[in-house]
This record gives structure tokens, sequence and C-alpha cells, in this order.
């Protein structure tokens, strides 16, 4: 009896959430990075989209379709941590999912680090000394024109695309899976390849790129 009781509040509670307000709102919060050598991303379970773009400070924006908590930002001696306040209503929001914007100085110079969850993470264009994303369940996407920075992306069961549009970027590769599948189109020097490991060189290799799934699939072109 107690379990049908449960039931029945949950699908109530997915009905009243279906039926609510859908109206879409907008949450914008800006941060100056002078002096900040890390910017860490918390995104959690929520899809989140990281450009550069040539502004002054730091744009976050959080889009929802409902007036929910928002952005928060920390911060600390030289670090800033952007993260959103937990909302179980969230949960119940089938299919209208917040969707986090970062938009970063092209002048900064610092790390950025993204943490998730099962939220996708979209990187377009991103310019920055280092880039370090970890992830769950997430897909990882990155579009670059040219990569001019180190790039250290690890999840478990999430798939990593890369789509790179100078195929001469100076990079050393490094692409490790476990049960998934490895696919690169671009033309590596020094390609050696294993059961779960891919490396080779493109350009002068100054930088690194390394990417490393458990179980997902890797795929740069």
């Amino acid at each position: 009896m107690n379990k049908y009781c449960v039931y029945l509040l949950l699908v109530s509670m997915l009905f009243l959430s279906a039926c609510s307000n859908d109206k879409e709102t907008e949450e914008l919060q800006t941060i100056s990075l002078a002096e900040v050598d890390i910017l860490h991303i918390n995104h959690g379970s929520t899809t989140v989209v990281v450009e550069s773009a040539d502004i002054e400070s730091l744009e976050a924006t959080l889009l929802m379709n409902n007036n929910g908590p928002g952005i928060v930002l920390d911060e600390g001696k030289q670090k800033i941590e952007i993260r959103l306040k937990n909302d179980i209503k969230r949960m119940l929001n089938i299919g209208k999912m917040p969707q986090l914007s970062i938009r970063i100085p092209t002048n900064y110079e610092g790390e950025v680090m993204l943490e998730g969850s099962s939220g996708n993470v979209k990187i377009k264009d991103l310019n920055t000394h280092k880039l370090d994303i970890k992830g769950s369940s997430g897909d990882v996407s990155l579009d670059y024109s040219v990569i001019n920075g180190d790039v250290d992306v690890s999840v478990k069961s999430g798939n990593l695309l890369l789509n790179l549009e100078d195929k001469d970027s100076n990079i050393h590769w490094l692409l490790q899976s476990g049960s998934g599948r490895r696919s690169v189109a671009i033309p590596l020097e020094n390609r050696q390849q294993s059961n779960r490991k891919t490396q080779g060189q493109t350009g002068d290799g100054s930088f690194s790129v390394q990417l490393q799934t458990t179980s997902g699939n890797i795929t740069v072109k």
C-alpha cells in the first residue's frame, strides 16, 4: 500500500510539473577574470556550452523553463568556481532541463576546468592555456578552428567528439579507450596503435591533446 501511495505521489508531481508554467527565463551573471588562474565550472547534470568571445568579463547565462535556483559564483584566491544551486523540481521537468552557457574573454590565459555527471559538454573554439574536462555519462563535443593549448578530457561512459578545422595544429595526440571505439580521420605522424590506445603527432606536437573514456567512443575528424 505504501509503495502504491509513493507511486501516485510521483505521478502527481510529474503531472503538475508538466502542467506548470513553462515560460523560458534567462539569468545572466558577469565577473572579471583579472588575476584569476583557474576557472572551475561544476555543471552537474546540466548541459553546458563554453566558448571564447571578444568580451571584457566572463558571462554566465542560465536558460531555464522555471524560476528555480540559478547560478552561484564562488570567488577564491586566483580561482573562481561556477556552479548551480540544487533544485529537485528540475528533476521532474522532463524535456525542460536548463542549459548553462559560459562565454570567456579571448585574452584569458588561465586554466579552465569542467566537472559534471550526466550533463553534456560543448566546447566552441575555446582559447585558453589549458582545458581539463572530467565527467561520467555525459557526452563531450569539442569544435576548434585551431588548437593552441593543452586539452585533457576524461569521461566514463560518455562519447567524445573532436572536430578540428586545422588538421596541422601542433598537437601530440593520445587517445585511450576501454571497450569503446576510436576513430581518427586526421593523418598522424609517428602513429602508434594498440587495442586501447592511439597516439601520434600533427605539426610540431607542442600542445597535448589527451582524450580518454572507459566505455564510450572517441571520434576525431
